[in-house]
This record gives C-alpha cells, sequence and structure tokens, in this order.
C-alpha cells in the first residue's frame, strides 16, 4: 500500500513526456507587464500548440483570439467542446485545428505540440486545484513550453524540472503602466464610482446586487464579468465595458478579472478584501490582492495610470500593504495521485467506504520537500456523498474532482441522483435534473437568483460529468 501511495516521483508518471527533449521558457513579471502576449506570439507561430488556462473563461478569450487571427484552434473545457475548423456543411473538424485552448484540468497528455503555454504557473502552490499546473509542468509532451506567472516560482520550477534533467529559461518583464494606491477609500459611498472603475465582489448574488445598487446611486450603467458567465455573455459585457461610446461605463466583476482578461480598467474598487472560499471567510492572499489591483491601468489606452482602492476605509491597509510588500517565495507545488493509483489503492481495501479510502492514501502518501497533496479535502467532501451508493470504482473516480459545491443543498441532491443514474447504468437527460423553461414560456417577473444559481451549478456538473 505504501509503494502505491508513494507520490516523490510524479515525474515517472509520464513517460511519453520523459522521452522528449523539452525547452522549458518561464516569462515572469507582474500585471499588465506583456509576458502572456509574449508567449502568445510563439504559439501562434507554431505549428501545433496548446494553451492551458486557469479558467474556462480566459480559454475562451485564448479561443476567441486564436481564430479571429485566422489561426485554427479548438475549445477544451470540462463542460463543453467548440471546434475552429468545420467542413462545408457545418460539420465540426476536431483533428484540423492545430490549437487547443482549454482548462488547466483538461490537459492533453497523450498529443504532441511543438508549443504549450501553461498560464498562471504560480498555481501549482493551490491548495486544491495546484496538482493540475505541476501535472503540466511535468507531463506535457511539448517541445518548447512556456510558463506565464510571478517570479515567486522561479526557484521551485528549477528544482522541479532539475529532477528530469530540465533546464529552465527565465524572461523577466516589467509591468507597462503605473499603479497607484489612492489615498482613501469610497468611505462605504457607491455615488463615488466614476466612469472606468470596476467593483470587484465575490459572488454572483453579490455581482448584480452592486449593479443595481451602483446604477441607482450615480446613474452610471454597469457591465458584468464573473468566471462562469457564458462566453457570448462574456464578450458581449467586456465588449461594452471597453467600448467608451456605448453608455456602459462602470464594470462589476467577481475575482476572476484577477487573471488576464483584457479589460480597460481605470480603478479597481474592492468592497472587500475578505471572501468566503467553501468553507470560513478569508483575508485575500497576496497574489489575489495584487494580481486584482494590477488590472488597473492598461498600456496604450486612455488609462495609462491604475489605480486601485477599497469600499470600506478598514480594509485600506491591508490593501496598501499588499500591494507595499514583495511577494513571497513559493517553497512547494501541489500534486495529486494518478486516477490508476487511487483505483490500485481502493482495490486492497475492497469493503471500505470510499472516502475512507482517501483519507487512508493520504495518510500513507510520501512527498518529497517539492511537493504536497492537493485536492484531498475536496476528494474526501465528495466521496462522502456517494458513500452508500454501490458504484464500481472506475466509475466513481470522475466525482471526486466534480464542481459539486457542498453548501448547496439542491446541488448536491441532483449530484447524488446523477450518480445514482450511472451506478444503475441509466441513460439521463438534463431534464432529469433541471426543470428548464419551455421556448416562449412567459418569463418570471422576479427570478428566484438562489435557484437560478442552483440551476446553473446543476447545468454545469452535468456536462463536466458527461
Amino acid at each position: 500500500m505504501r509503494s502505491i501511495a508513494d507520490l516523490r516521483y510524479p515525474a515517472e508518471w509520464n513517460p511519453k513526456s520523459r522521452m522528449m527533449k523539452r525547452k522549458i521558457i518561464m516569462h515572469v513579471g507582474p500585471t499588465n507587464s506583456g509576458k502572456t502576449y509574449s508567449a502568445l506570439m510563439k504559439l501562434k507561430a507554431a505549428n501545433r500548440g496548446a494553451y492551458l488556462s486557469p479558467l474556462r473563461l480566459l480559454a475562451h478569450e485564448i479561443f476567441d483570439t486564436m481564430n479571429n487571427a485566422g489561426v485554427p484552434c479548438n475549445l477544451v473545457t470540462g463542460e463543453e467542446r467548440r471546434y475552429g475548423v468545420t467542413d462545408e456543411n457545418g460539420v465540426p473538424q476536431p483533428g484540423a485545428a492545430k490549437m487547443i485552448s482549454s482548462t488547466i484540468e483538461m490537459a492533453n497528455f497523450e498529443r504532441e505540440v511543438d508549443v504549450a503555454i501553461i498560464d498562471e504557473i504560480q498555481m501549482l502552490a493551490d491548495a486544491e486545484r495546484g496538482w493540475a499546473w505541476t501535472h503540466a509542468l511535468l507531463g506535457l509532451p511539448a517541445r518548447e513550453i512556456h510558463l506565464c506567472g510571478e517570479p515567486t516560482v522561479v526557484e521551485l520550477v528549477k528544482k522541479i524540472c532539475a529532477t528530469v534533467d530540465e533546464e529552465v529559461e527565465v524572461k523577466h518583464y516589467d509591468r507597462l503602466s503605473k499603479l497607484e494606491m489612492q489615498s482613501e477609500s469610497l468611505h462605504g459611498n457607491l455615488r463615488y464610482v466614476q466612469k472606468g472603475d470596476c467593483f470587484v465582489t465575490f459572488s454572483r448574488t453579490g455581482i448584480f446586487s452592486a449593479k443595481q445598487a451602483i446604477e441607482a446611486e450615480t446613474g452610471l450603467r454597469c457591465a458584468v464579468a464573473y468566471g462562469s458567465l457564458p462566453p457570448e455573455s462574456r464578450n458581449s459585457q467586456a465588449k461594452l465595458f471597453n467600448d467608451p461610446t456605448s453608455g456602459y461605463d462602470v464594470l462589476v466583476a467577481s475575482d476572476a478579472i484577477g487573471m488576464g482578461l483584457n479589460l480597460n480598467i481605470r480603478r479597481i474598487i474592492f468592497e472587500a478584501v475578505r471572501k468566503f472560499d467553501g468553507k470560513a471567510v478569508r483575508t485575500l492572499s497576496l497574489t489575489q490582492l495584487k494580481q486584482i489591483a494590477g488590472r488597473a491601468g492598461r498600456f496604450g489606452t486612455e488609462y495609462a495610470v491604475g489605480q486601485a482602492t477599497t469600499l470600506v476605509q478598514s480594509d485600506m491597509a491591508i490593501l496598501k500593504r499588499a500591494l507595499a510588500i514583495p511577494m513571497i517565495e513559493i517553497k512547494r507545488a501541489g500534486i495529486q495521485p494518478t486516477s490508476q493509483k487511487i483505483e490500485e489503492f481502493a482495490m486492497l481495501l475492497p469493503n471500505a467506504p470510499f472516502s475512507y479510502v482517501l483519507k487512508t492514501f493520504e495518510m500513507m502518501s510520501r512527498n518529497s520537500s517539492l511537493f504536497f497533496p492537493s485536492q484531498f479535502r475536496t476528494m474526501v467532501q465528495n466521496a462522502e456523498l456517494l458513500d452508500k451508493i454501490k458504484m464500481p470504482i472506475r466509475e466513481r473516480i470522475p466525482f471526486l474532482s466534480a464542481p459539486i459545491q457542498i453548501r448547496d443543498d439542491v446541488l448536491v441532491k441532483e449530484a447524488v441522483k446523477m450518480a445514482e443514474a450511472v451506478a444503475a447504468g441509466q441513460a439521463v437527460s438534463i431534464d432529469n435534473f433541471v426543470k428548464l423553461p419551455e421556448e416562449g414560456s412567459k418569463k418570471e417577473k422576479k427570478p428566484d437568483l438562489q435557484r437560478l444559481e442552483s440551476n446553473h451549478r446543476t447545468i454545469m456538473l452535468y456536462l463536466w460529468l458527461r
């Protein structure tokens, strides 16, 4: 059991990449420094490539950017597939596009490419998702891999790559536009929101509440942006905000804007510097505060100097300190056992609940000083939901990383129903889990936003598991 739970040598899990001579190039610098742009220029010129994104929203943006530039590109996320090439009858041709833009968790370890980009590489230290960046770094079969992110991860990447005798070239970038911390907050008064501002809050409910309040207080119209916003809506909202003649002068957004979206923002306003992480309310990390604030100001636009502030004065000291102090060097990367390892381990505990299997694996796992076990909390939570359902191990494993928010009772109920259907071998459609309005049906005057959010999460889970 201990040999299966040994996670010290993750490089051995990807023999295909070990057989290649890979070149690793890091592009590091602050937000709005042009580091990702430089890497994308390399990707566009490649014969065959891949872009790995931290967000669905950003994966869509690169998918659109590539295809609009005449570079055929496919999109692959947990929830959907889109194709950049179709035949004369409009039928998608999945193998015809030379590029793939995907979320990091959907990385393809079988498809050899000339150039790959792993964006926001510092995310390999994330407690829940870090494993996906580590696996991509070690396992992508790419002749040239471009890593974009913070300087804090350079030494760790060098150490990880040294374990497979790969050298790392590092390119440093400086911020192209100036960022200033304002001396005063808005003192809780939304009337001080101005044209070009981006008001950052941390839930869909908060976004739409803030939008309504800002429009009522200022008379300015607000566009919105958040991680799970459908791509067509995201594109239209970003276009409205970026267009100075559209009449949409303010953006209300989630912290998703901290990662790469191209928006012409004059000033970032934090509604708060703390957010609920699914378990407790915590202060945003130094990286998150710097990244989000850094979205203010954009080289080559009328907002060449960006500004950052908070809604309430009590948060100013935290933001000011975050922008002033240097980043903390990242020491360890997240790692997660492969599905094969989990399956082999579970076979040695045939009568144990699957959540117990995972807890035992984590307890017995061995890690080097470079890595830590990632995402086990989520995996155990998801496993506990399904412990009473009789299901083969191989069919149970996909549920471990599925997007199930435990605090959403409706979603949890539907997730269990999906698992029961899988266990019973039943063919089901989304109509078995969500009642969608019929085409042409009368719209509700006051829709229940909480119910709509649960329905949306259920649809995303269904698409993810499909």
